[in-house]
């Protein structure tokens, strides 16, 4: 699936509605961001690990975490086939049968000696893991979804999500700026709404696509299911 630039929607929004709203970049890439996360892309992004030595019952996620996918505890990172647990029925290689002939494949898995932590007893709350109980001087495995960024720091984002995203800021931008219209304006303010409903039902279309093209099933998903 192809990537590009989170800004190109950005762009287009620009190019579809008003130049001057080029002065007000800052808020639509926020915008941009918030309706990435919320199509909530499960193939879009790449799988890694990391360890964190827990300190408490708050720890913050790294800057590139998308979607927590599970949390194991204990240090797991240099298992590779952990890194895909959840993520479906691919196929790999088993590790424990390394001589096994090419068409011998095994389902991915999480280690065996371990349970990943039940995800209700922890939550994602403003780009920090919150913990009931205390995992004070414990290492957790986190197993999340990243993020990839630029040069310049831009999100990567799936092309299919470009419209979407482009959709979801001109809503935004127009509900901010034409609601001043609404409280003077009484003679257009049903044109205005109309307008308004007309703007979310696209970006909602959109968002319906985007997460459609994400799920489509591969050519290699296809070959082993």
């Amino acid at each position: 699936m192809k990537r590009v630039k989170i800004q190109q929607a950005i762009i287009d929004a620009i190019d579809e509605t008003d130049p001057s709203l080029a002065r007000f970049q800052n808020q639509m890439m926020k915008h941009a961001k918030y309706i990435e996360r919320a199509i909530g892309s499960k193939y879009g992004y790449k799988i890694k690990s990391v360890l964190l030595n827990v300190t408490g019952s708050v720890e913050d996620l790294p800057d590139d975490c998308y979607r927590v996918v599970m949390i194991l505890p204990g240090d797991y990172t240099d298992q590779y086939n952990a890194m895909f647990a959840n993520q479906g029925y691919v196929p790999i290689r088993s590790d424990d049968d390394l001589a096994a002939a090419d068409e011998d494949y095994t389902w991915l898995w999480v280690p065996q000696e371990v349970s990943p932590i039940d995800p209700s007893t922890y939550e994602e709350v403003a780009e920090q893991l919150i913990f009931p109980a205390d995992y004070q001087e414990q290492e957790l495995t986190l197993i999340y979804q990243f993020i990839e960024t630029d040069e310049n720091g831009f999100w990567i984002v799936n092309e299919s999500h470009i419209d979407a995203i482009k959709k979801f800021v001109i809503f935004k931008m127009a509900k901010k700026y034409i609601w001043k219209l609404f409280k003077s304006d009484k003679l257009l303010r049903q044109g205005k709404l109309a307008y308004m409903r007309e703007l979310e039902r696209e970006y909602s279309i959109a968002v319906r696509h985007a997460r459609a093209e994400d799920g489509r099933e591969s050519t290699y998903q296809k070959e082993f299911y």
